[in-house]
């Protein structure tokens, strides 16, 4: 690791702690200067201790939270960058497919969880259904998008040479379409985490969702704000460890 990444990496951290200062500073006086009963919204410090009082049934809820988004969003991912060479292959399966992928991401995730319930059960398989339906739209229209992309320069020069469209698709076309694939996952990595906890409130499964339902049930105040910033915490990681996976892997790119 070079002089200049790790003060890159320490700039950006001392700019996630202002941000969290000002963030908790802001919140302190806002409750506390329009009297913000602690019922509805709790202090910080009282959400921490609440966080600190419950943080092993917390990290528990939070790791089968993550858990069902990542398998979830690994399978979208799989299943969408398949789809897309497929479409890229051949117009006319495209055209004839697009129409079903879009109805098919029209229908309400509300409406397909009791349904996964029912084929999956209330476990862990329900959430990663609902998260790959989630998170599946977006990594197929970015991939596609980037697969669409690539230099036609290149991609003559290969046919001029005769590469046959797989030798295209593997050293033009994935290649040009990498820096599209992790918008996607950007994209969908924090939708899946919102996924799985919508599939717990419906399904009543274990995972954060369920964690802020119950307490809000019990009127554990803190302790539900408690999991609502574990939540928010989590989707901002996946968000910026995908952000920092890009920048390693697709160095090449600024280049």
């Amino acid at each position: 690791m070079t002089t200049q990444t790790q003060r890159l990496m320490l700039k950006r951290l001392i700019q996630i702690i202002l941000g969290a200062a000002v963030f908790f500073v802001a919140w302190h006086l806002i409750v506390s200067g329009l009297r913000i009963p602690k019922y509805l919204v709790p202090l910080p410090l009282d959400v921490f201790q609440a966080m600190q009082k419950n943080r092993q049934v917390i990290a528990s809820q939070a790791g089968f939270t993550l858990s069902a988004a990542a398998f979830g969003l690994m399978l979208s991912t799989l299943l969408a960058t398949a789809i897309a060479i497929s479409f890229t292959m051949s117009r006319n399966l495209a055209q004839a497919s697009l129409p079903v992928v879009l109805v098919f991401r029209s229908t309400p995730v509300a409406a397909v969880a009791p349904i996964m319930m029912l084929i999956f059960g209330r476990g862990i398989s329900t959430s990663m259904a609902v998260v790959t339906i989630v998170s599946f739209f977006p990594m197929l229209i970015n991939t596609m998008r980037g697969l669409q992309s690539a230099d036609r320069n290149a991609a003559e020069l290969l046919h001029v040479y005769g590469a046959s469209r797989w030798q295209q698709l593997r050293f033009v076309r994935i290649p040009f379409a990498l820096p599209y694939l992790f918008t996607g996952l950007r994209v969908a990595g924090s939708s899946a985490i919102l996924g799985a906890m919508l599939s717990e409130w419906i399904t009543g499964s274990k995972g954060l969702g369920n964690l802020i339902l119950e307490s809000g049930e019990m009127r554990e105040t803190e302790l539900l704000w408690a999991a609502v910033l574990t939540s928010v915490t989590v989707a901002l990681a996946v968000f910026w460890s995908t952000s920092a996976s890009e920048k390693r892997l697709l160095r090449w790119t600024h280049t």
